[in-house]
């Protein structure tokens, strides 16, 4: 290639190059624009980060840490991720048996011999996929672990046999997380801190947060009244948004379990329905897309990732207004060049 032709290849690159970044500085500019007017019409307040192309190109935060309205939002604040936090239990079930220390086949008393009769024909796998048969925690009365473990010891019958049907519920979940404790003889929090958040280089993740803990947005309502941070069954993983995509890269390169166990647990008993990590696609050794909402007092969070765009949405809101996905929806639009929606405006009283 001659002299002459090397720089016209030159500058049709730069060209190329230069057109490529403006475009996506204006995409840019029209996402923020859009979370601005969500939370001037008191439809988003909280912390958003996307990747494009395998790179973050946006992270934001708007409105308040908390319900005096004194305190902005940062990047470093954690929230509450709802039903997302499931994930690490069934990351970590996952775990335990690639390192043989249980199978998913196994059932449930195996592990508690003390439970009724049911216990033995619920299987692990059944607690992953909701399909237990076991009825929900009853929230009116339970108010700690010691609560709910007294109810299921008192539990005569189950809603359905297992395997049958579909229920999603808690006390899958909070037996998903009693069983790591008992074979790894360490309380769950502890767990997920030693041996999942340091792997997957998460270092201001927070299990259970206290009153007492630094930089925790504080969810509150549309006339600001604050919630607390009490749950009634514990192991509530907490993350802020950087944290949030680190955890999504571990997910989607493996950096805990193999593509197997991933696929596992991303598969759900039937169509719409949550798996262990919420729903998606897997594709050999590649996580296509992967899906995770969850909600908790007036927290709200949405995960979403499709691998053939390197596009990452992480959605964190401490005023849950329950439209994660339409938020989700317009940012995606825009990324692609598409008509997008405003958020409807709503009156906070």
């Amino acid at each position: 290639m001659n002299k002459h032709k090397s720089m016209i290849l030159f500058f049709l690159i730069a060209f190329l190059t230069g057109t490529q970044t403006f475009a996506q500085d204006g995409k840019v500019a029209l996402i923020n624009t859009f979370i601005a007017k969500a939370n001037q019409s008191g439809a988003f307040n909280g912390n958003i980060l996307i990747a494009e192309g395998g790179k973050v190109i946006i992270r934001k935060s708007i409105g308040y840490a908390d319900a005096s309205k004194k305190i902005p939002l940062s990047t470093p604040y954690r929230f509450h991720i709802g039903s997302i936090a499931k994930e690490f239990d069934a990351v970590g079930i996952m775990m335990l048996q690639e390192q043989g220390k249980l199978n998913i086949s196994d059932k449930v008393s195996r592990f508690f011999p003390e439970l009724p009769g049911w216990a033995n024909t619920i299987s692990i796998k059944n607690l992953l996929q909701y399909t237990s048969g076991l009825p929900e925690i009853k929230y009116k009365t339970v108010h700690s672990d010691a609560d709910n473990w007294k109810d299921l010891q008192s539990l005569e019958k189950l809603d359905f046999d297992p395997g049958s049907r579909y229920s999603y519920n808690n006390n899958n979940t909070f037996l998903r997380r009693r069983i790591i404790e008992k074979v790894t003889g360490i309380s769950f929090n502890q767990f997920v801190k030693d041996n999942m958040l340091k792997v997957a280089g998460i270092a201001n993740g927070a299990v259970d947060p206290t009153d007492s803990d630094l930089l925790i947005a504080r969810s509150f309502n549309n006339e600001f009244k604050q919630d607390g941070l009490e749950v009634p069954i514990s192991g509530w993983t907490c993350l802020n948004i950087d944290d949030f995509y680190k955890w999504s890269q571990c997910i989607n390169n493996f950096c805990l379990i193999k593509p197997e166990s991933t696929g596992e647990i991303m598969s759900s008993f039937a169509a719409d329905q949550q798996a262990g990590l919420g729903g998606g696609e897997l594709k050999g050794n590649k996580v296509i897309t992967h899906t995770h909402d969850g909600s908790a007092l007036h927290y709200q969070a949405l995960l979403t990732t499709d691998a053939s765009k390197g596009r990452t949405i992480i959605i964190l809101s401490n005023q849950r207004q329950g439209n994660v996905y339409e938020i989700a929806a317009a940012i995606q639009a825009i990324l692609d060049n598409k008509p997008y929606q405003e958020l409807t405006k709503i009156e906070i009283k």
